[in-house]
């Protein structure tokens, strides 16, 4: 389907821009042949009046001088002096060019009253016209025919111009800017091949995280719907008896489901902007404090030294929804908690990061970012930081515990992880425009640091 989307978006834009550069091709030819055609009749009509000024003073008309003419100017000539024709010119012209001198010479009698002929005509003043006529093929000629007087009488002056250096320009010109329109046609498809092949990437990348996600979803609810089924069905057939392990199970699991279901719309949520937080004025020392009293029990009975750092200089409040923060800090305290063994430490942790100036060192890239390295900003920034003492997270999967259902070896044996955790609490934090940086903690372990945008952090005045 997207390699379908994928040529359907190309044939479409290359169509799109095709069709309007075929359109702006026949507006410049018709802007270019309309100036060749002018320019074309205006030589024709300037080379007519100096032939015909030529003539009128000529005392006496040589066949060189007249075979000059037609050759520098492309003419065909036929003059009649005082109604009959030259004798040299009757000797020497083809039967097409005299054809077609002929029908000049009826035109324009019939259409423009110029008669070549009539040897009566007694006027002063030059008469000419200028017009266009076809052969028998359809070819167009420019033509025109002329009465000039003379001390000696009339003269008769049919000429005839072809038009074919001007069609051969026109059509070379035609053939160059369809050779050019397909060129450019290839070069958008290409681009538009890449262009939005680029374009829907994501898409793709979407399309392939989401069936990612209904399989791990699916994987994830068939385990606890196959133990509930199971144990119904033996129940049903009398293998094992409806007693109180029975209900546990199914009671587990059915609230195993539950949470995975919240997760997941909770994500879906997040991915559709439906995910909402109320803002408020909040002191984040007295909400750690309580975050670190609520998981004191369950650090005692998993044998790990659960300990708090908070500064000894009074903590700005900060402007957030408090009980997305404490969802964020539960997510991060049960994943430290789980990859933590037995005996280990687990802290969190209270920083403030003073205003740094521009000259401060920084360094690239987003895993392994500490305090001091944090980019420069006029006002504080308050750091909520979560470390253990675990394993820690190699390189090559930092990033990829972010993603959905993705889980290391170990917590893959644990059944209370979807690999969702961490998911909820990135969009956490990116509802509240912070960033939340995964590094690792000196002597081994990860750190999950919180940084809070700057611009909620309340001073006091």
């Amino acid at each position: 389907m997207i390699h379908k989307l994928h040529l359907q978006l190309t044939a479409l834009c290359t169509a799109i821009t095709g069709i309007i550069l075929a359109v702006l091709t026949v507006i410049c030819l018709f802007i270019s042949e309309s100036g060749i055609r002018t320019q074309e009749s205006s030589a024709f009509t300037t080379n007519l009046n100096t032939m015909y000024q030529n003539l009128e003073v000529q005392t006496s008309l040589s066949h060189n001088w007249i075979r000059q003419m037609e050759y520098h100017y492309q003419f065909a000539v036929r003059i009649l002096d005082n109604g009959s024709p030259l004798f040299f010119q009757d000797l020497e012209g083809d039967a097409q060019t005299d054809t077609l001198l002929t029908k000049v010479i009826e035109t324009a009698a019939s259409g423009h009253g110029i008669d070549l002929k009539n040897t009566s005509v007694q006027n002063h003043l030059r008469q000419q016209a200028e017009f266009t006529i076809r052969d028998e093929n359809g070819e167009l000629y420019d033509a025109s025919a002329a009465l000039l007087p003379r001390a000696g009488g009339v003269l008769g002056v049919a000429v005839l111009h072809p038009l074919t250096s001007m069609n051969e320009q026109i059509i070379r010109q035609r053939i160059l800017f369809l050779l050019a329109d397909l060129a450019a046609v290839c070069v958008l498809l290409i681009f538009f091949w890449f262009f939005t092949g680029r374009m829907i990437r994501p898409l793709q990348e979407n399309r392939k995280k989401q069936m990612q996600f209904v399989a791990s979803a699916s994987h994830e609810l068939r385990s606890p719907l196959t133990v509930i089924l199971s144990n119904v069905d033996a129940v049903k057939n009398g293998i094992m008896e409806n007693d109180s392990s029975f209900l546990q199970t199914i009671d587990s699991e059915g609230r195993r489901m539950s949470r995975l279901v919240g997760d997941m719309l909770q994500l879906a949520s997040a991915d559709n902007h439906n995910w909402s937080i109320h803002p408020s004025k909040t002191e984040l020392d007295t909400l750690l404090l309580q975050t670190w009293e609520n998981f004191e029990s369950l650090s005692f009975a998993r044998g790990l030294r659960w300990e708090i750092e908070l500064p000894e200089e009074p903590v700005p409040a900060v402007v957030c929804d408090a009980e997305r923060i404490r969802q964020l800090l539960s997510i991060l305290i049960d994943n430290a908690f789980s990859y933590t063994p037995k005996g280990g430490r687990v802290c969190l942790s209270l920083r403030i990061t003073a205003p740094q100036s521009a000259d401060t060192p920084r360094r690239p890239g987003r895993r392994s970012l500490t305090s001091s390295w944090l980019p420069a900003h006029s006002r504080t920034s308050v750091c909520i930081s979560v470390s253990d003492n675990g394993p820690g997270i190699p390189d090559s999967q930092k990033q990829a515990v972010f993603e959905r259902f993705h889980r290391l070896d170990r917590a893959r044996r644990d059944k209370s992880h979807f690999g969702l955790g961490l998911c909820i609490a990135q969009e956490i934090v990116r509802l509240h425009h912070g960033r939340l940086i995964l590094t690792d903690t000196p002597g081994g372990g990860a750190t999950f640091t919180v940084i809070f945008d700057p611009s909620s952090v309340l001073h006091s005045t």
